[in-house]
C-alpha cells in the first residue's frame, strides 16, 4: 500500500451504517448503470439494513482515508441459497456470501480489497463457515482477477448476458 496513505479499516455499525449503504449504492449504479433502477435502489438499501441488523451471521467492513471518506467496502452473509443455479450445489451447508465489494477507482491496487478480505476471511473462520461464496461478472473492473489471484475458484459459469460467474474458496 502506498506509504502516503492512511486508511483506516472498520467495522460497520451503526453510525457508519448510512454512509455504507450509500457508498455502495453509488458504486452498484456506476457499474451496473440502467439495471439499478430507484426501485431496486430502496430494495439494495433495505436488504443491506437487514444483514447489518443481524450481526450474529452477517458484517461488513469499510475502508476510509485520511479524510473521512470510505474508498471501499465489503460484506460477509450467511448465504441463504437463494439463486437457482447453483442451488443443489450449497444446500445443507454453513456457506458465507461475499459481497458488495468496492474500491473507489483510484485507490485500487494498494492491498485495500486485500485487507477487506482479511476481515471477512477472520469472521468467517470465527463464525466456522465451511465456505466462501461469492458471484461476479467479468465486465466489472479487476473483479474476477482478483477474485482467482486470492484463491476463489469457479463453482459455475453462467456464461449469460450479465457475464456471471460463480466462485468459493474452502475455508478448511
Amino acid at each position: 500500500m502506498n506509504a502516503k496513505i492512511k486508511i483506516d479499516f472498520k467495522y460497520v455499525d451503526e453510525n457508519l451504517e448510512k454512509n455504507t449503504k450509500d457508498f455502495i449504492i453509488k458504486e452498484c449504479k456506476k457499474y451496473y448503470k440502467d439495471l439499478v433502477s430507484v426501485d431496486r435502489a430502496k430494495v439494495l438499501y433495505e436488504n443491506m439494513g437487514k444483514l447489518l441488523k443481524n450481526k450474529e451471521d452477517n458484517a461488513f467492513y469499510v475502508a476510509i482515508n485520511e479524510q473521512k471518506k470510505i474508498i471501499g467496502a465489503i460484506s460477509i452473509s450467511l448465504y441463504d441459497n437463494r439463486i437457482e443455479t447453483i442451488k443443489e450445489h450449497y444446500e445443507n451447508k454453513k456457506v458465507a456470501e461475499v459481497g458488495r465489494c468496492y474500491i473507489l477507482e483510484e485507490y485500487r491496487r494498494q492491498g485495500i480489497a486485500s485487507n477487506l478480505l482479511n476481515l471477512v476471511n477472520s469472521f468467517a473462520k470465527e463464525k466456522e463457515y465451511e465456505k466462501m461464496y461469492l458471484h461476479t461478472h467479468y465486465f466489472l473492473p479487476g473483479g474476477f482477477e482478483f477474485w482467482s489471484k486470492v484463491g476463489f475458484k469457479i463453482v459455475y459459469d453462467e456464461k449469460d448476458e450479465m457475464q456471471t460467474v460463480h466462485m468459493q474458496k474452502d475455508l478448511r
